[in-house]
Protein backbone atom coordinates (compact mmCIF):
# COMPACT_ATOMS: atom_id res chain seq x y z
CA UNK A 1 0.00 0.00 0.00
CA UNK A 2 2.80 1.97 0.56
CA UNK A 3 4.52 1.86 -2.53
CA UNK A 4 1.30 2.53 -4.50
CA UNK A 5 0.85 5.92 -2.58
CA UNK A 6 4.36 6.67 -3.09
CA UNK A 7 4.52 6.12 -6.65
CA UNK A 8 1.22 7.67 -6.82
CA UNK A 9 2.46 10.73 -5.93
CA UNK A 10 5.62 10.94 -7.75
CA UNK A 11 3.87 10.84 -11.27
CA UNK A 12 1.49 13.00 -10.13
CA UNK A 13 3.13 16.13 -11.67
CA UNK A 14 3.83 14.23 -14.74
CA UNK A 15 -0.27 13.43 -15.18
CA UNK A 16 -1.73 16.45 -15.96
CA UNK A 17 0.61 18.26 -18.34
CA UNK A 18 0.22 17.91 -22.38
CA UNK A 19 1.67 20.25 -25.31
CA UNK A 20 0.91 20.78 -28.99
CA UNK A 21 2.42 21.76 -31.69
CA UNK A 22 6.28 22.70 -32.05
CA UNK A 23 8.07 23.54 -28.77
CA UNK A 24 10.77 25.24 -30.58
CA UNK A 25 8.39 27.77 -31.08
CA UNK A 26 8.11 28.84 -27.43
CA UNK A 27 11.89 30.21 -27.47
CA UNK A 28 12.21 31.68 -31.34
CA UNK A 29 13.15 35.16 -31.28
CA UNK A 30 12.66 36.90 -34.24
CA UNK A 31 14.19 40.34 -34.14
CA UNK A 32 17.95 37.97 -33.56
CA UNK A 33 17.10 35.23 -35.85
CA UNK A 34 15.63 36.57 -38.96
CA UNK A 35 16.43 39.29 -41.64
CA UNK A 36 13.30 40.88 -43.38
CA UNK A 37 14.56 40.55 -47.62
CA UNK A 38 16.86 37.90 -46.55
CA UNK A 39 15.89 35.08 -44.66
CA UNK A 40 14.34 32.26 -47.16
CA UNK A 41 11.62 29.43 -46.35
CA UNK A 42 14.88 27.05 -46.28
CA UNK A 43 16.44 28.99 -43.13
CA UNK A 44 13.31 29.21 -41.27
CA UNK A 45 13.20 25.44 -42.13
CA UNK A 46 16.27 24.61 -40.82
CA UNK A 47 15.84 26.69 -37.45
CA UNK A 48 11.78 25.75 -36.68
CA UNK A 49 11.16 22.87 -38.79
CA UNK A 50 7.97 22.06 -41.07
CA UNK A 51 5.30 24.70 -40.26
CA UNK A 52 2.12 23.43 -38.60
CA UNK A 53 -0.31 25.27 -41.67
CA UNK A 54 0.50 26.57 -45.01
CA UNK A 55 -1.72 29.03 -47.07
CA UNK A 56 -1.23 30.36 -50.69
CA UNK A 57 -2.36 34.78 -51.48
CA UNK A 58 -2.98 35.08 -54.53
CA UNK A 59 0.19 36.90 -56.06
CA UNK A 60 2.39 33.57 -54.75
CA UNK A 61 2.88 34.45 -51.77
CA UNK A 62 3.14 31.98 -48.96
CA UNK A 63 2.23 32.53 -44.67
CA UNK A 64 3.24 29.69 -42.79
CA UNK A 65 2.16 29.26 -39.54
CA UNK A 66 3.71 27.39 -36.43
CA UNK A 67 1.88 27.36 -32.93
CA UNK A 68 2.99 25.58 -29.63
CA UNK A 69 0.49 25.49 -26.68
CA UNK A 70 0.82 24.29 -23.37
CA UNK A 71 -1.76 22.46 -20.99
CA UNK A 72 -0.78 22.17 -17.55
CA UNK A 73 -3.79 20.96 -14.98
CA UNK A 74 -3.10 21.88 -11.23
CA UNK A 75 -2.48 19.30 -8.59
CA UNK A 76 -4.15 20.37 -6.64
CA UNK A 77 -7.23 18.98 -9.28
CA UNK A 78 -6.36 15.82 -7.99
CA UNK A 79 -7.29 15.83 -4.63
CA UNK A 80 -10.57 14.43 -3.61
CA UNK A 81 -12.86 17.08 -2.60
CA UNK A 82 -9.81 20.40 -2.71
CA UNK A 83 -10.06 19.66 -6.71
CA UNK A 84 -13.25 20.85 -6.81
CA UNK A 85 -12.47 24.65 -5.07
CA UNK A 86 -8.84 24.80 -5.55
CA UNK A 87 -8.15 22.76 -8.94
CA UNK A 88 -7.81 23.96 -12.53
CA UNK A 89 -5.80 24.22 -15.41
CA UNK A 90 -3.42 26.78 -16.75
CA UNK A 91 -3.26 27.02 -20.42
CA UNK A 92 -0.19 28.87 -22.54
CA UNK A 93 0.42 29.62 -26.34
CA UNK A 94 2.42 30.75 -29.00
CA UNK A 95 2.15 31.78 -33.00
CA UNK A 96 4.72 32.78 -35.27
CA UNK A 97 3.20 33.64 -39.08
CA UNK A 98 5.66 34.25 -41.73
CA UNK A 99 4.83 35.42 -44.74
CA UNK A 100 7.26 35.03 -47.93
CA UNK A 101 7.20 36.25 -51.32
CA UNK A 102 6.72 33.76 -54.71
CA UNK A 103 10.94 33.72 -54.61
CA UNK A 104 10.53 32.13 -51.00
CA UNK A 105 12.34 35.55 -49.27
CA UNK A 106 10.63 36.25 -46.14
CA UNK A 107 8.69 39.53 -46.50
CA UNK A 108 7.05 39.85 -43.33
CA UNK A 109 6.91 38.25 -39.58
CA UNK A 110 4.07 38.46 -36.32
CA UNK A 111 3.98 36.63 -33.41
CA UNK A 112 1.24 36.21 -30.48
CA UNK A 113 0.91 34.57 -27.17
CA UNK A 114 -2.24 34.00 -24.74
CA UNK A 115 -2.44 32.72 -21.15
CA UNK A 116 -5.61 31.20 -19.60
CA UNK A 117 -5.62 30.64 -16.08
CA UNK A 118 -8.78 28.53 -15.10
CA UNK A 119 -10.94 27.15 -11.97
CA UNK A 120 -13.05 24.32 -11.78
CA UNK A 121 -16.24 23.93 -9.52
CA UNK A 122 -17.27 26.38 -7.43
CA UNK A 123 -14.65 28.80 -8.07
CA UNK A 124 -15.83 28.85 -11.77
CA UNK A 125 -19.74 28.44 -11.20
CA UNK A 126 -19.13 31.91 -8.82
CA UNK A 127 -17.17 33.73 -11.68
CA UNK A 128 -19.37 33.02 -13.63
CA UNK A 129 -22.22 34.52 -11.89
CA UNK A 130 -20.12 37.95 -11.26
CA UNK A 131 -19.74 38.49 -14.64
CA UNK A 132 -23.62 38.02 -15.63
Amino acid sequence: MFIRLFLFLIFLPLMGCASIGNPKVADFNPATQIEYGKTTKAEIIAMLGEPNSKTYGPNGEEDWGYTYVQYQVKPATFIPVVGIFAGGSDVSGRNLIFIFDKNGVLQKQGSGESQVKGTSGRKMRRFIKEEE
